[in-house]
């Protein structure tokens, strides 16, 4: 009986064209979704590539996160990792015919062996296929530090890896979409004063690239393209008390009615109001200020009340 032949389609989704409105944190680029549908063509040329097996015998594929890379990558079967049963750090190593990838399990063993059946582990054109029965490099992968699924990961890692995973790609794709789609809908509903303070807190800029003041249309289209670049950052302040407490500061700042100048360090209350609170040498006056109305203590809250009768 012929065995079943997986096939795959391409899916493609409307992507949103983002255009370059001189916002320094936003990144309108393509290049992350091309790089994206880039991985998952890739897996799925490895997958039909693969000689069909009679036993049934399934596999597990790991990718490499740098597309740039071509040609075969070897990965040392030895690492440094954090033992979540011990709770500390141990060395694995991979070798050929024997069963525990730890090295403390490995005493004893013949230093010729050890040269002779030491493993690494190859990604041809950044793809990693391991059949389900080789137990101890499965283990092996999901431990490493390189293995960008590992929570327990240690360090940096020059070259890193994600196990490919369909169901799970299809899952973060619809989320980022729902992401994406949220965040446009909130920018688009926002009321004008809500988006003016929402901008300042996002870094928006309010003037045009000739210094002019920017209409409010103009400064919707940009509210609208930072959260469809950056959904998830954008709907993280979206209407949250922090939004409002620094617009609020910024203004008292702009208006003068706090002094961060007069004494360096110290901030007042304009027209000898009274002290307020010592700015860090390493914090922004108008940075710490917002994290300081935020604190729970009384002096805390004192400003804050007294910041809103200002204002």
């Amino acid at each position: 009986m012929p065995l079943p032949i997986l096939t795959f389609k391409n899916h493609f989704m409307a992507k949103l064209k983002a255009k370059s409105v001189g916002i320094s944190d936003a990144n309108y680029s393509q290049q992350s979704e091309q790089r994206e549908s880039r991985q998952q063509e890739e897996a799925f040329a490895a997958l039909s590539e693969a000689p069909a097996s009679a036993t049934g015998t399934t596999f597990k594929i790991f990718k490499l996160s740098d597309t740039k890379k071509n040609g075969r990558y070897h990965m040392e079967g030895i690492d440094d990792v954090w033992n979540p049963k011990k709770e500390r750090m141990e060395r694995i190593r991979l070798l050929r015919g024997y069963p525990s990838i730890w090295v403390e399990d490995q005493k004893g063993l013949e230093k010729t062996f050890v040269e002779q059946n030491r493993r690494s582990l190859i990604f041809d054109r950044r793809v990693l296929r391991v059949a389900d029965y080789d137990k101890e490099a499965l283990e092996f992968l999901s431990l490493c530090n390189a293995n960008l699924d590992n929570p327990n990961r240690k360090g940096t890692r020059k070259v890193t890896y994600f196990q490919w995973n369909p169901k799970r790609t299809a899952e973060l794709e619809r989320a980022k979409r729902v992401a994406k789609v949220e965040a446009i809908k909130f920018a688009s509903l926002a009321s004008d004063e809500d988006m003016r303070k929402h901008c300042n807190f996002l870094g928006i800029s309010f003037v045009d690239e000739l210094g002019m003041p920017k209409s409010l249309e103009a400064l919707r289209n940009d509210y609208e393209l930072y959260a469809e670049a950056q959904p998830n950052k954008f709907m993280q302040s979206a209407g949250s008390k922090e939004v409002e407490i620094a617009y609020t500061v910024k203004k008292a700042l702009i208006e003068n009615k706090i002094d961060t100048t007069t004494r360096r360090g110290s901030a007042y209350w304009s027209n000898n109001g009274g002290f307020i609170c010592k700015i860090p040498a390493d914090k922004k006056p108008q940075n710490y200020l917002v994290e300081f109305a935020m604190f729970p203590q009384d002096e805390s809250r004192t400003f804050l009340e007294q910041l809103n009768k200002l204002m």
